[in-house]
């Protein structure tokens, strides 16, 4: 039983140091050799294959999320109106009517007999 037990532990001890180097590893040593030498980052933008340095990509990056966060304020004033947080308007621009028992008729933007 316990030489079973050494025979897999040997095999599986084999198998992993086999396997223990992978394609990642090699790419990674590549990676730190051009890393040494100085150059100019350079991003790829749009459609336009225009290049620009990282000081100007990081300049456009900020751009965008000042506009992003532009964007969710007027967003969220936009949803602080009673159109979208009162409950009673039911989808509409103004409140709807509530008439009487005997006129109400279906209502085509909800749905609702009112």
């Amino acid at each position: 039983m316990s030489k079973v037990f050494f025979f897999v532990l040997f095999t599986t001890s084999m198998l992993h140091s086999i396997f223990a180097q992978n394609s990642r590893d090699i790419d990674n040593s590549v990676n730190t050799s051009s890393q040494n030498k100085k150059s100019i980052k350079v991003f790829k933008i749009g459609k336009n294959n225009f290049f620009k340095t990282q000081e100007e990509g990081k300049e456009a990056y900020e751009d965008r999320m000042k506009q992003v966060a532009k964007d969710r304020k007027k967003s969220l004033r936009i949803l602080k109106k009673p159109q979208y947080s009162d409950k009673s308007y039911f989808g509409h621009k103004r409140p709807p009517k509530k008439r009487p028992l005997s006129k109400r008729k279906l209502c085509k933007v909800c749905g609702i007999v009112h």
